[in-house]
């Protein structure tokens, strides 16, 4: 059975690794945080909005994990619904553990820290629901360099730290996942010889179906290029997971089952940036295009815009973010100094 596949409930999946739905918006099925817990300690990867870092901790007390064992911190990429948040809850655990590190490259270091155009423009897309962000301090971080190279064996991959569980250890490494952001990463969990976990965030397009392995674009502005998108998944594509995270939403598991997935994907990302270049031929209003690809979005989800009514705003995101990348719509000059800066350094 499909929905067999695919896991969306709050709770412990396997020996090490919690999803965790944090309600984002008031809503279940929205954001999904994962814990992964070892001997040594524990990571936590992305965290939400400041509004979310409530049930994060919520989970964590009422499983009985202690705020001293979280050694690090690891957002996929500076978004507001998967980040913004980081200032609160380091500074929560730091209380607990002082050698609590937010795990990252340079890149989401700079857009953490440098937020008020972020931030207004998230609040364009989830009003108020986007919460508040605060500077963090260079301490705070250990900056790392994800590794670009996913063309070797599993066991060859550089290693940021090592962990166990049950007597098995456990590697961690961090690739390098640019497209939807130019600091997307996707941490990877190796175990007994292979790769037993990789949180996708939004490389790999969003999951909003419970029953069916389809996915939906993660093409937002300002940032997503198109290019470099679909070059990270066809190297995603290459070693799939036994186990993969969606920041949006849950878990699938199965080798075979996330690579036809992944490669579905990859098509269904031709098509929909093929409807939206003919819908913009035919009309070049972002109105017109959003209202005649909307039915076309809407096979690939069971959530329904009156039930979750911020999909309205993704929706209008996602083809913003197409356009932009096609060039029909223009970044502003203030970010587009971001944009030309971060992407010409990859």
């Amino acid at each position: 059975m499909v929905n067999d596949l695919i896991i969306l409930k709050s709770g412990k999946v396997n020996e090490y690794l919690h999803h965790i739905d944090v309600k984002a918006y008031g809503r279940l099925r929205m954001l999904s945080v994962f814990l992964l817990e070892f001997d040594e300690g524990c990571i936590l990867i992305d965290c939400g909005s400041s509004l979310d870092i409530k049930n994060s901790l919520k989970y964590l007390r009422k499983n009985d994990i202690k705020l001293s064992t979280v050694k690090y911190l690891i957002p996929t990429h500076h978004h507001v619904d998967h980040a913004a948040g980081m200032f609160k809850i380091y500074e929560k655990i730091k209380e607990y553990n002082p050698k609590v590190k937010i795990l990252t490259n340079k890149i989401t270091k700079e857009l953490l820290n440098d937020f008020e155009l972020h931030l207004r423009r998230g609040m364009r897309t989830y009003g108020d629901l986007v919460g508040t962000m605060k500077p963090i301090s260079d301490e705070a971080f250990e900056i790392i360099k994800p590794i670009d190279n996913f063309n070797i064996e599993a066991g060859n991959l550089m290693t940021i730290d090592k962990f166990h569980v049950n007597g098995s250890e456990a590697k961690l490494t961090i690739l390098k996942t640019p497209g939807h952001t130019p600091d997307h990463q996707c941490p990877v969990l190796i175990k007994d010889g292979n790769i037993d976990f990789i949180h996708y965030g939004e490389s790999a397009g969003t999951i909003y179906h419970e029953s069916k392995l389809l996915t939906m674009p993660t093409s937002m502005p300002i940032y997503y290029n198109h290019e470099k998108y679909m070059a990270s998944l066809d190297k995603l594509i290459q070693f799939p997971p036994i186990f993969a995270g969606f920041g949006h939403f849950g878990l699938v598991s199965g080798k075979l089952n996330i690579k036809e997935l992944l490669i579905e994907h990859k098509s269904f990302m031709k098509q929909f940036r093929e409807k939206i270049i003919q819908f913009y031929s035919e009309k070049p209003e972002t109105k017109y295009v959003l209202n005649k690809i909307t039915p076309f979005l809407l096979t690939r989800t069971d959530l329904s815009l009156e039930h979750s009514p911020i999909l309205k705003g993704i929706s209008l995101g996602i083809v913003y973010g197409m356009m932009t990348s096609l060039g029909y719509r223009k970044i502003p000059k203030e970010e587009l100094v971001y944009y030309d800066k971060f992407y010409s350094s990859l």
